[in-house]
């Protein structure tokens, strides 16, 4: 729901958190109220790194899970961004407003009701691929301008659609006029949006109440910093995961020759070496890690260029 956003604070030195030129990955749990861009801040004048960036916005009303990069980690946050989301979301059914959430002008209400066997019919409905149009309070760009900019301005435009994959949705609670459902979804799904469609398709209408991220990929909620008044440098150190344990999702290759480590430091991959690995890893159409006998992340390759697009290698500190 978002792209990474970099600063470029402070040099880190060697024994900090961030482990150096390496990097790594904290997990926050952004409280109400902050914007990611401030979390962000926080944690920069935290921790002092060279490099910081988000890799997925919330909306100031939204809590949870924040993933941020450190140093040269920013360098992976693609591999980051693509993960799947999991939100736990409170849908406020007979009232619409002009931002899909709580934080909005009511704009229509309703006093049509359903029952719970209609709400999970049209749940499920929701459940697969499907193309979502952007809210109009949204920061994607039309025209080199912010839609929100435009819809604030009065300035109606045809808004973008992107096709996502609601991977799952389940209802947890459902007590007129509210319903709490969790959603498993591809990067870019607008759960607002969501809720709105839900509300339509039931013919009361509805808008997001609440919304927390209890999931980006593998990183949850209990491996998550609290973002609270005694946050401390040595705290949010702590919580740093480094990069290759933050990639552990990504498939990964072994390198321990010094002579093919060498080659790899200059940018390019030992021909004997790629060619043994890529008889393994050809058909992979996601970055392999290349680590070295210390477990530590040397690169991202791609070995397959055609599924990897023009990318190939993406070399790290090691």
């Amino acid at each position: 729901m978002g792209n990474l956003t970099q600063e470029q604070p402070h040099g880190l030195d060697r024994d900090s958190g961030a482990r150096g030129d390496e990097g790594g990955i904290l997990v926050l749990d952004k409280p109400e109220g902050f914007t990611s861009a401030k979390a962000a801040a926080r944690i920069k004048k935290l921790l002092k790194p060279r490099k910081i960036g988000h890799t997925g916005t919330l909306d100031p009303f939204a809590t949870g899970v924040l993933v941020l990069c450190l140093n040269e980690a920013t360098r992976a946050a693609d591999q980051i961004v693509n993960l799947s989301k999991v939100y736990e979301a409170t849908l406020r059914f007979g009232v619409q407003t002009d931002t899909l959430d709580r934080t909005g002008q009511v704009i229509a209400k309703s006093d049509r009701t359903f029952c719970e066997k209609d709400l999970i019919q049209v749940l499920n409905a929701f459940s697969g691929v499907c193309v979502q149009t952007a809210p109009r309070f949204s920061a994607v760009r039309v025209g080199g301008r912010r839609l929100y900019e435009l819809s604030r301005r009065g300035i109606e435009v045809e808004r973008p659609e992107r096709t996502i994959c609601i991977h799952s949705i389940v209802l947890h609670d459902f007590r007129w006029p509210e319903a709490v459902i969790e959603v498993c979804c591809s990067k870019g799904t607008y759960i607002r949006q969501l809720a709105s469609d839900v509300g339509e398709k039931l013919g009361s209408g509805a808008h997001l109440s609440a919304l927390r991220r209890t999931r980006v990929g593998p990183f949850t909620l209990e491996r998550a910093i609290r973002m609270d008044e005694e946050l401390s440098t040595a705290s949010a150190t702590a919580g740093i995961i480094l990069l290759n344990e933050a990639l552990a999702h990504l498939p990964v290759a072994s390198m321990s020759d010094r002579q093919c480590q060498a080659r790899l430091r200059n940018g390019q991959l030992d021909p004997e070496w790629e060619t043994k690995h890529r008889e393994y890893f050809g058909a992979c159409p996601d970055a392999v890690r290349i680590v070295t006998g210390t477990n530590r992340l040397a690169a991202l390759w791609w070995p397959n260029s055609a599924l990897g697009g023009s990318r190939r290698l993406r070399v790290f500190p090691f």
